[in-house]
């Protein structure tokens, strides 16, 4: 850990004697005299050599001022070089001294990406309203890379600033700028540095990305920060914040707003938070954020939910963030293996994904070599969406090497959805509960027991099992137009494979508007003997319960106006299979 307590010159007593005037901000400087330093620390402001002697800026609060480098070293605009020369000197001399380097109310012009290697301890500091990072580059001329670039720098503090990453003025970005490998105008780039934080900034204009941190490692935390982004044209890499291969670090990303220009196409959509290898060993905190337009359909060639953990994110918590106007899907993380809670959110989708506003899943295929994928929290989240399109919730067991287990979704409410919850794939242990759908035109709960693959190839089911749905309340969309309502719907295969395992479906309530059916079960071998339907109040339907596999358990339920009550003429001869028919009743 580096110390940045460590004070590289005493403080002094005596009287100085060297004082300098610096015209353009009024203040005057008194200088200390220090023991002999290095040439190249020297810039000529802050630490100076005089007549053979060497002598350092005495100033306040730890907090050196980069206005006082404008005289020295102003602003080129011949070269085109802009601040180069001024920012670079500054920043290097408050690193070196361990202090708070200070902007003003003004903006700094940065043409090229200004690089800074192995400097430690230091801050940045805008006035958060009016101080702007930018370049003044139009059209062709764009700045390729990143505003600010860190390697192997430590303890850093950057709070204040708005950068300005000038899309309205450049050209659209293209599949000829080496797409998803290149980028231009974006702001601020970490690697293989420690102890990050990010505060108070302003990120407008998105041009390809706000802000990268990658291999980083320590405490890393975004906060209170502003992330915006006009209507894009490009389809390739539009991301604010991406924080990557950091499996070490601590990441926080709280009380920040990411917040897009309205568009109702997900072709040009951006994305909000993406990450990978994240968590391992670490930790991941995305708290109380602002979402708004975000996400993207598969027409380019990146991420496309809002939060997008593509890879291998463990260890983390989505909490009481808001999602407004999604036009993609809100939370994906697909490749996590173990631990994650997602809970108290609210997300109003504008435009349907394919997959459902949270998705996770396993990756499928064997070179990720996915052994493990447990220990998954959702719950206590408001779903709701603009049309009745929108799918709500999706597990997704993929892995070849291992099922989703100990899975818990609960306490969700759910408002004008084409499905609810979805379980596809390998998985173990599984508990539907408590969960609430109001105006809902398709499936609520859908057990799909099979496992399909890429491009719907089928795939071999490895367990499929303990699945409790249990005390979920589900409602049909009233006008009896949408005639597609199914409560809870339990799929199979027609093999005699014993990866199924039991289901149990008892105590829910749902209620239609006369179409539709309460509790399906269909046709499939591999659930005989399996599924248990008990204690269920069903009401206002065209079919209670429509029952097309042998050998299912129905037991103590109630079905209230239904046209059909029970439906079993799949399976003649099977409707009283060790009294699998028992004490229903039917009012």
């Amino acid at each position: 850990m580096t110390n940045c307590n460590s004070q590289k010159f005493p403080s002094t007593c005596e009287e100085s004697t060297l004082i300098k005037t610096f015209h353009n901000t009024g203040e005057v400087i008194r200088y200390q005299e220090i023991a002999p330093i290095i040439n190249s620390l020297l810039d000529g402001v802050v630490l100076r050599q005089e007549n053979g002697k060497y002598y350092k800026a005495i100033y306040t609060d730890n907090t050196i001022n980069i206005e006082w480098y404008r005289c020295t070293y102003p602003t080129d605009l011949t070269n085109g070089t802009g601040d180069k020369v001024m920012l670079t000197k500054a920043i290097n001399t408050a690193a070196y001294l361990g202090a708070t380097l200070r902007f003003d109310a003004k903006e700094y012009i940065v043409n090229e990406q200004l690089s800074f290697q192995d400097i430690t301890c230091f801050r940045l500091l805008g006035d958060k309203q009016h101080t702007v990072v930018k370049s003044d580059k139009k059209n062709e001329g764009r700045l390729e890379g990143f505003y600010f670039s860190f390697i192997r720098c430590h303890n850093v503090i950057i709070e204040g600033l708005r950068f300005d990453q000038n899309k309205s003025n450049l050209i659209t970005y293209s599949t000829a700028d080496d797409a998803a490998h290149k980028e231009f105008n974006s702001g601020i780039y970490f690697f293989e540095s420690s102890n990050i934080e990010i505060t108070n900034c302003h990120f407008f204009d998105l041009y390809n990305r706000a802000v990268r941190i990658y291999s980083c490692y320590g405490d890393i935390n975004i906060n209170n920060s502003l992330f915006e982004s006009g209507v894009q044209e490009q389809i390739y890499v539009m991301e604010h914040l991406v924080v990557a291969q950091c499996p070490y670090a601590k990441v926080i990303v709280e009380n920040n707003a990411f917040k897009n220009a309205e568009n109702h196409n997900p072709d040009h959509g951006v994305v909000a938070i993406y990450a990978y290898e994240l968590g391992e060993k670490g930790s991941v905190f995305i708290n109380n954020n602002y979402f708004e337009y975000c996400g993207r359909n598969h027409t380019g060639v990146h991420r496309l939910y809002a939060i997008d953990f593509y890879d291998n994110v463990n260890n983390f918590i989505i909490s009481n963030n808001i999602f407004k106007n999604m036009i993609w899907g809100a939370i994906r993380f697909d490749g996590t293996r173990e631990n994650g809670i997602i809970c108290n959110n609210v997300i109003h989708q504008l435009i349907a994904d394919q997959d459902g506003m949270i998705m996770a899943a396993s990756r499928e295929a064997e070179k990720y070599n996915q052994t493990i994928f447990k220990n998954i929290s959702i719950n206590n989240n408001i779903l709701d969406a603009a049309t009745e399109l929108s799918h709500g919730i999706s597990i997704q067991g993929l892995s070849p090497f291992c099922a989703a287990e100990n899975i818990e979704i609960s306490n969700n409410k759910m408002y004008n959805l084409r499905y609810g919850i979805r379980i596809h794939g390998d998985v173990s242990v599984v508990s539907i509960n408590n969960n609430q759908a109001f105006n809902l035109i398709g499936i609520g709960i859908n057990i799909e027991g099979f496992k399909t693959g890429f491009n719907n190839v089928p795939l071999e089911p490895k367990k499929i099992e303990k699945i409790y749905i249990n005390d979920n309340h589900l409602n049909a969309r009233p006008e009896t137009s949408f005639n597609g309502f199914v409560g809870i719907q339990i799929n199979g295969l027609e093999s005699k494979s014993k990866f199924m395992g039991r289901v149990l479906i008892n105590d829910n309530f749902i209620s239609g508007n006369s179409t539709g059916a309460g509790i399906v079960i269909n046709t499939g071998k591999t659930l005989e003997n399996k599924v248990t339907v008990a204690g269920n109040t069903v009401e206002n339907l065209s079919m209670g319960f429509f029952i097309r596999t042998n050998k299912i358990f129905v037991k103590d339920n109630l079905i209230y106006n239904a046209t059909e009550p029970i439906r079993d003429a799949d399976v003649p001869g099977q409707t009283i299979y060790h009294e699998n028919f028992y004490n229903n009743v039917i009012i």
